[in-house]
C-alpha cells in the first residue's frame, strides 16, 4: 500500500528564465504558501540523486530530459473554508494554515482515504538553512472503502542545503534544498515504508523548482522501491509574488532591490475584525488591494489609487467575512503580490 506517497508534494513551487543573484534563502508565509486557485503544469521524470549538503553547493541539472517527459497537472483548491487542498496524479492532500505552520490534516487516493488524528506539521515559517521539525504521524480511514487502515510513523522536515541550481532553462542562486523523511507502518507492522524527499526552492518563486522522491517499501522479506521527480517550468503563475514582469529574455536578472512592493505585513492573522494590509513601494505606482475567498470569489476590493514613494497601510474590514482562509492580493502597476490570511 502507497497511501502516503504523496504527504509532502504541497512542498511544490517555482520560476523563469533568468539568472538570480544572491538573496536571503528563507520561506515564508507571505511568498511560499500555496494559492488555492493556482494551477500548474509540471514534467514528471526520473529520479535524480541528490548530492550534497551544506552551504554554497552547486547542482547542475541542466541535462534533464523534459522534452521526453511526461506533463501532470497540478490544481491547488479550496475544499472548505479553512483548508487547501492539492491534486496531483490521481491523489489529493488537505492542509491546514494556522498561523505560522503549514498542517497536514489527510489524504486521499483512489484506493484510499486517511485522516491524521493530529495533524502533520510539514512547514514553519519563516524556514531557513538549519531549521528542522518532526514528530509523530498517526491516521486512521478507509482502503477502497471498505477495510479499515491505520498507520503509525514518524516525519522529519530539515533545511539541509543552500546553493546555487543550474536547470535545463534557468541558473538560480540562494536555493535552498528542503529534505524530508517520512517512516511509517501499517497497524499490524506488516509492511513499513520509508518516503524520502529532497526538495529545491527559491525565496523569488511560490513553488518549488525541482523535487526527488525515493520510496521504499518492505513486506516480509520482499522490497519494492519506488522513485520519480518532478520539474517545474517557467510559467507566470509558478513566480508567485514576483510580478515584475519585464520582457523575459536571456540574461535578464531580476533583483529584489528593484522590487515596487516590499516589506509587505498582513496583520494580525488570524484575524478577527480588521485586516491591516501595509506595504513600501519603491515608487508611484496605481493601486489597489483585492480579497478572495473560496477557490477564487472575490469579497472585497478597494479602488485603484495612485499612491506616492514610501510606506503606506490600508485598514480592511474583515468582520463580517466568513471564517476560513483567505488570499489578499495587492496590486500596483504590473506587480501582484499575494499573502494567506486565516479569519476567525
Amino acid at each position: 500500500m502507497r497511501m502516503n506517497r504523496h504527504i509532502f508534494a504541497l512542498f511544490m513551487w517555482i520560476g523563469i528564465l533568468f539568472v538570480v543573484p544572491s538573496y536571503a534563502q528563507i520561506l515564508t508565509v507571505e511568498r511560499h504558501v500555496p494559492v488555492p486557485t493556482d494551477s500548474l503544469q509540471v514534467y514528471k521524470l526520473p529520479y535524480m540523486q541528490a548530492t550534497d549538503s551544506g552551504r554554497n553547493c552547486i547542482w547542475d541539472f541542466s541535462g534533464l530530459p523534459i522534452d521526453s517527459a511526461e506533463i501532470i497537472d497540478v490544481d491547488y483548491y479550496a475544499p472548505d473554508a479553512a483548508s487547501i487542498g492539492l491534486h496531483r496524479e490521481h491523489s489529493n492532500l488537505y492542509y491546514h494554515l494556522a498561523q505560522d505552520t503549514l498542517w497536514q490534516t489527510g489524504y486521499e487516493t483512489s484506493r484510499a482515504h486517511v485522516r491524521y488524528l493530529i495533524p502533520v506539521a510539514v512547514m514553519k515559517f519563516p524556514f531557513e538553512y538549519g531549521d528542522s521539525l518532526g514528530g509523530a504521524a498517526i491516521g486512521k480511514g478507509q482502503y477502497c472503502h471498505i477495510l479499515p487502515i491505520s498507520t503509525e510513523g514518524t516525519y522529519s522536515v530539515s533545511a539541509d542545503a543552500t546553493g546555487r541550481l543550474i536547470l535545463p532553462e534557468m541558473t538560480l542562486d540562494s536555493v535552498l534544498r528542503i529534505h524530508s523523511v517520512f517512516q511509517y507502518q501499517d497497524s499490524k507492522g506488516r509492511t513499513v515504508v520509508k518516503e524520502e524527499r529532497h526538495i529545491w526552492y527559491s525565496p523569488y518563486c511560490r513553488y518549488p523548482l525541482l523535487e526527488s522522491i525515493i520510496e521504499s517499501s518492505v513486506k516480509e522479506q520482499d522490497t519494492t522501491i519506488v522513485t520519480c521527480a518532478y520539474y517545474y517550468p517557467p510559467e507566470p503563475t509558478n513566480l508567485g509574488h514576483i510580478h515584475q514582469m519585464r520582457e523575459i529574455q536571456e540574461g535578464i536578472i531580476i533583483d529584489p532591490i528593484d522590487s515596487l512592493i516590499t516589506e509587505v505585513q498582513y496583520l494580525p492573522n488570524p484575524v478577527f475584525t480588521t485586516l491591516e494590509v501595509s506595504y513600501h513601494l519603491a515608487h508611484a505606482a496605481q493601486v489597489y488591494i483585492s480579497v478572495h475567498y473560496n477557490g477564487g470569489v472575490t469579497t472585497y476590493q478597494t479602488p485603484i489609487l495612485l499612491e506616492d514613494e514610501g510606506f503606506h497601510s490600508i485598514p480592511i474590514d474583515m468582520s463580517g467575512m466568513p471564517v476560513g482562509t483567505y488570499v489578499v492580493y495587492i496590486h500596483a502597476d504590473d506587480m501582484v503580490i499575494s499573502g494567506n490570511v486565516i479569519k476567525l
